[in-house]
């Protein structure tokens, strides 16, 4: 039994660090935001993003080996020894990310490069006189949530009518409170490293537990979203909201990295999978 548990941890450990993990969250999360917004999922165009935020979280942690050296050694080990394979295949996924959704819908194309964009823009002084995004604190959490939203409910909603932008928008925000929360759950697992680095984040500046009431607060917003939408759009955010509190309560204090991996990033592929096994038994009691 000991022998099958660390087989599975150590498994876990090599989706996580390789980034496979996080792309299939980018695959199901769009998946989440088809279902969303009512609408047929595209499966290649969620592997389009499998393969997007596969790429870019890969290339991220080429020049954040750094900073992880206090918050997850595992990943510079892994990283360190594969700079130059880790280079190709993430270019090598972002290419096959970018001809498969050219060949699916040539509207989508411009979306695959908003993580792109939105990171130069984070990392670039865009007003001269002005800080960069990247010396303000939680706009790091902002961008990634933006960009993460934008991705995962536009795609989907390209197969919309323009009479939907209500839903389409309530969508975004819903996506937007669920990624933010997100990366602020690693901020809380990262807060010890992060100090050192001198990394001015919100669990940093205001501490863990302050941080978990904003969260709670925040994720109290999606409450009013319910009486706007209906069905299994209304089922997912009420449940997804109900999760936002329980992950926030737990995660409030640093727990195993592989945990909050799991439950956090997995978030989307845990409810998907809930969601097609509730699909599959109303559909046998019919």
């Amino acid at each position: 039994m000991i022998g099958i548990v660390g087989l599975t941890r150590r498994f876990f450990i090599f989706l996580t660090v390789s980034s496979i993990f996080i792309g299939i969250t980018g695959f199901f999360q769009t998946f989440g935001g088809f279902i969303l917004l009512q609408t047929q999922p595209d499966i290649p165009l969620c592997f389009c993003v499998f393969l997007m935020t596969f790429s870019v979280y890969s290339l991220n942690k080429l020049t954040d080996l750094d900073e992880d050296g206090i918050n997850m050694p595992e990943r510079v080990v892994f990283i360190s020894r594969r700079k130059r394979l880790v280079l190709c295949y993430s270019i090598a996924a972002y290419v096959l990310c970018v001809a498969i959704a050219l060949l699916r819908n040539p509207a989508v194309v411009p979306l695959v490069f908003v993580p792109i964009v939105a990171n130069a823009a984070y990392s670039t002084r865009l007003i001269p006189g002005l800080p960069r995004l990247k010396d303000i604190p939680v706009m790091k959490n902002v961008t990634v949530a933006v960009s993460w939203a934008v991705v995962c409910t536009l795609i989907p909603g390209m197969q919309m009518e323009p009479t939907k932008i209500g839903l389409i928008a309530i969508i975004m925000y819903f996506m937007m409170v669920r990624d933010f929360t997100a990366t602020v759950l690693y901020d809380i697992r990262d807060v010890e490293g992060d100090r050192r680095s001198a990394v001015r984040t919100l669990p940093v500046i205001l501490g863990p537990s302050y941080t978990s009431k904003i969260l709670f607060i925040l994720n109290s917003t999606l409450l009013p979203l319910l009486p706007f939408v209906a069905g299994e759009t209304k089922l997912l955010i009420k449940g997804f909201a109900i999760y936002g509190y329980i992950c926030i309560w737990y995660f409030s204090t640093r727990k195993d990295p592989l945990i909050l991996d799991f439950f956090v990033d997995g978030e989307w592929m845990l409810v998907t999978l809930l969601l097609l096994i509730y699909w599959h038994v109303t559909a046998s009691c019919k």
